[in-house]
Order: C-alpha cells, then sequence, then structure tokens
C-alpha cells in the first residue's frame, strides 16, 4: 500500500478535494440552465408527469428524480438537470472515499475525483440527464460497501451493498451485472471464498431485489415490455454483425474518458489483474472484477449490435480508483517518460472535457452542424416559439394538441411549450404519450402536426382530420448551416378515435 503522508499533506489533500468539488458543482449549476434539452432529456421530462413503476426503456428513477427536482426548482432547464449535477458530486465524493478508505491514502482520494471530474464520463453525466447518473452513483456505492464489507468494517456493509443494489436497478437495468461481479470476486481469493459460505452476501442481493420487486411487477402486467425491450435493443443479434461496430466501441470509449486516459485506464486493469490473481490483493481484485469484465462484456456485444458509448460507463469508477492508487504508487520509480504520460492524460482529459462545455455554446470544433452531436441542444427553445404561434392562430375554444412520430419530439414540443399544449405520438403503442382511443384529444380539437426531416403526412393521419394544411417548415440552423428541418401541418376538426377505427 501507499506509504502514510503526513499531516499537513493529508490536509493539503483534502481540502484540494472540497475545492476542487465546490468549483466543479458551482460551475455546473451555472452551466445547466444555458444549454438547451437533449431530446432524450426532455423524453424522460415526460415520464415525470406521468409517473409509474416501468416505462419502454428504462426503469422509473430518472423520472422520480426529475419529479422532485423540478417540483422544488420549477419546470426549466435547471429544475430537470439539478439533481445531476448533485449525483455527480456525490459520486465524486463515493470516489474520493473509495481511493482514501482502500489505498490509505488523501492523496489517492483526491486524484480518484479528479480523473472522473476531468473526463467526459463525469462531465456529461453531470449536465445531461440519463439514467446512468443515479446508476453510477449506486454502483460506485456499492463498490465502497462491498469493500467495507470484507475488509472487517462490519456485515452490516452487506445490507448497504444490497440498497445500492436495489437503487441502482431502479435506476438501469444493466445495474444487475454487479452481482456476478461481486461472485467471481469473492470466488478467486480464500477469505472471499468464506464469505460466499455465509448469508450476508445472498441477503443483499435479496434485499436489492426486493427493493427492485415494484418494477418486476409492472413489467409482468405489461406482458414484460421494458424487459423485453432492453434484451433485444441491448443484446439481440442484429443484421449487420462482425467487427462493423467492434472498433467504433473502442473509440467510443477513448472518446468517453479521453484517448490517453483510456490507456491508462487499461494499464490499471490489466495491473489490478496482476496484483490481484498473482499476489492475491483483495483490494485489486475487487477493483478488477468491478471494471474488465463490464468492459468486455459489451465489447462482446459490440459484436453482435451497436453498443453506445454510455453502456460500460460503470467499468470506469473501480478503474479511475485503481489509476489513481497504482500510478501513485508507482510514482517514484517512474521515470521521466511515464511521467509525462500520466500528466498528459490529466491534462488531455480536462481538454476534452472544457471542449465539451463550450462547444454546445460556441462551436470551436469544426465540425459540420448536421455531424456535429451538440447541435441536438440547439433550436428547440425556436420551435416552441413557433408551436406556440402557429397555437395562436386556432381557435383555443376547441382545444389545441401537438402530434409528432418521434418521442423525443414529444417532449421537446411539451417542455419548450411549457407544458400548456398537450402532445401526442403517433403510430407508437409502447410509448406513454401514444395517441390512442384510451388516450386522444377531445373530437373537434386542432391538432400541430410537427416531425423531422420528410415531408409527407404519416398514412393514416390524414382521415382523422377534417382538414390538414402544410405550413412553412421550420429550420434550426447553427452558424448559418442547416441543422435539421421540421415540418410542420394545421390540422383543423380531429374526429377522435375509437377501437373500430383504429
Amino acid at each position: 500500500m501507499c506509504a502514510q503522508p503526513d499531516k499537513s499533506s493529508d490536509l493539503l489533500y483534502r481540502r484540494g478535494f472540497y475545492v476542487l468539488l465546490a468549483a466543479a458543482t458551482l460551475f455546473r449549476l451555472f452551466y445547466i440552465q444555458w444549454v438547451e434539452l437533449a431530446p432524450d432529456e426532455a423524453y424522460y421530462w415526460t415520464w415525470s408527469r406521468h409517473l409509474q413503476w416501468g416505462y419502454y426503456d428504462h426503469p422509473p428513477m430518472v423520472a422520480f428524480l426529475i419529479l422532485v427536482f423540478t417540483t422544488l426548482f420549477g419546470q426549466g432547464e435547471f429544475g430537470v438537470r439539478v439533481g445531476w449535477v448533485l449525483l455527480t458530486a456525490l459520486l465524486s465524493c463515493v470516489l474520493y472515499f473509495t481511493g482514501r478508505v482502500m489505498f490509505r491514502s488523501e492523496r489517492t482520494g483526491f486524484y480518484a475525483a479528479l480523473l472522473l471530474n476531468f473526463s467526459l464520463l463525469a462531465s456529461a453525466g453531470a449536465i445531461i440527464v440519463t439514467p446512468d447518473g443515479p446508476q453510477g452513483l449506486f454502483w460506485a456505492l456499492s463498490i465502497l460497501c462491498i469493500y467495507l464489507a470484507v475488509s472487517g468494517n462490519g456485515n452490516a456493509w452487506w445490507y448497504g451493498t444490497g440498497i445500492a443494489l436495489g437503487l441502482g436497478l431502479l435506476s438501469k437495468y444493466t445495474m444487475i451485472l454487479l452481482a456476478p461481479c461481486v461472485f467471481f470476486f469473492l470466488l478467486s481469493y480464500p477469505e472471499g471464498r468464506n464469505w460466499l459460505r455465509r448469508k450476508e452476501p445472498y441477503l443483499a442481493f435479496v434485499l436489492g431485489l426486493a427493493i427492485f420487486s415494484p418494477v418486476i411487477l409492472w413489467n409482468a402486467q405489461h406482458d414484460w415490455l421494458s424487459f423485453r425491450f432492453q434484451l433485444f435493443h441491448g443484446l439481440g443479434v442484429k443484421k449487420e454483425v462482425g467487427l462493423r461496430y467492434f472498433g467504433d466501441y473502442w473509440a467510443g470509449q477513448a472518446g468517453l474518458v479521453s484517448p490517453l486516459m483510456f490507456m491508462g485506464i487499461l494499464w490499471a486493469m490489466g495491473k489490478s489483474a496482476w496484483l490481484g490473481f498473482r499476489l492475491k490483493k483483495d483490494i485489486f481484485l475487487l477493483l478488477f472484477w468491478t471494471s474488465a469484465p463490464i468492459l468486455l462484456f459489451f465489447a462482446y456485444t459490440s459484436l453482435r449490435s451497436k453498443v453506445e458509448a454510455n453502456w460500460p460507463a460503470l467499468a470506469y469508477f473501480s478503474a479511475l480508483a485503481a489509476m489513481a492508487g497504482l500510478a501513485l504508487e508507482e510514482w517514484g520509480r517512474w521515470g521521466r517518460g511515464k511521467r509525462i504520460f500520466a500528466w498528459a492524460a490529466v491534462l488531455i482529459g480536462l481538454l476534452f472535457t472544457v471542449l465539451a462545455h463550450v462547444q454546445p455554446i460556441q462551436a470551436v470544433i469544426p465540425i459540420q452542424a448536421h455531424r456535429d452531436p451538440t447541435s441536438q441542444l440547439h433550436g428547440w427553445r425556436a420551435l416552441g416559439d413557433r408551436l406556440k404561434e402557429t397555437a395562436g392562430s386556432l381557435d383555443p375554444a376547441r382545444g389545441i394538441f401537438l402530434l409528432t412520430p418521434r418521442h423525443q419530439l414529444v417532449g421537446e414540443g411539451m417542455f419548450y411549450t411549457r407544458g400548456k399544449i398537450p402532445a401526442y405520438q403517433w403510430d407508437a403503442p409502447n410509448r406513454i404519450n401514444h395517441l390512442s382511443p384510451l388516450n386522444s384529444p377531445p373530437a373537434g380539437s386542432q391538432g400541430i402536426f410537427f416531425t423531422e426531416g420528410g415531408n409527407e403526412l404519416p398514412r393514416g393521419l390524414e382521415p382523422l382530420f377534417e382538414s390538414c394544411e402544410k405550413l412553412e417548415p421550420f429550420v434550426v440552423r447553427r452558424n448559418s448551416s442547416v441543422v435539421r428541418t421540421h415540418p410542420l401541418w394545421k390540422c383543423i376538426g380531429f374526429k377522435g378515435l375509437d377501437s373500430k377505427t383504429y
């Protein structure tokens, strides 16, 4: 383990962590209100207006949190996102404590938190609402609880692990990967195998499932809708299999934490495996089993289907703690080249993070606007103004609603009309806003249909209205370049729906 630093050094790194945490959190609290909601963020916001124990895509934690924080801070970008800033602050604290207690070093805790905050992983997770935010916190918390349990700090920490597992499962289904990771960790060293003969790890798993059980019940009542979607979406074999997505997967991981930091993470995973299996050090076995298998599991999945860059994010929390601890242990034995590489990894991670915050505000990276992912954070407020303007030309006494074929557009349309105009999704029976006989506006209402791309109304929509008039499309531009086009129609005299006609 690391040599014990003196108390003045401990105090310096502890204060350094507090400064880092405060600076990052205050900046993010300021930043989140200036960037428009991404399409998926707006979609998750609609969930908070229809609270239930499950949704087509994910469990309900993201909806619960948005509801809590929009109730406290209002229905704006700040209210939607502030919870994720706080989740990232808590995640930084957990990673700091993990590094500190595992390596008995304030310095390791500080650098583990610094590496987290200097990566796109945390920066994007703090300002963009996804289920990964709460899941990441509970995953990291579970690892800390497991370490405290197996290192003689009391069996009660196993129940903390169970609570973290359950809350993580309420956030995102891939939290279940914790169970095999912990099982193989315990199986891989003698003291761990003793734990497999005791009740606490199994009770922790049962506790986690008990917390998650309302989602299981909801799925059972809805023909296992969400479970089936995730199994096909994440693990189903697509037509284009082989190496097509394999390279994209590794490139995406390098981009998520920056290329040099990713190389450092792979080194830390390999070094943890060597120290753990060769020298039977339980700390490194835990850090290995809760990181590398996740990365490899999704690498295998990428041979079968496309894997989004954020899916293996769980792998990096243990890996960053290992990277910080191992680098500091070996720092005195490293030559100049390795030290330069280490600092370059940190500084390039910071550069990536800075650019990721600047690009949505001012495009400094020369990417075509329609190919720039940050362009998805532009144009929605103006589109909402156009929808409100169109609604103003209709008769309010007859009722007005929005209609669109994409669930993300339902969210953007509702959010940027401030929820004053109800919105429905066309031809999407598994989504909560699906237009159906049980969920439709009154007959005689007036609809505004809008989409992204295309020039024709969907088949079967026009007969539901007395008339539909195509309007001038709304074009989103950035730096004089077209990002996307939204065709619009004004549809008068909704005829209503019944089970025979729809």
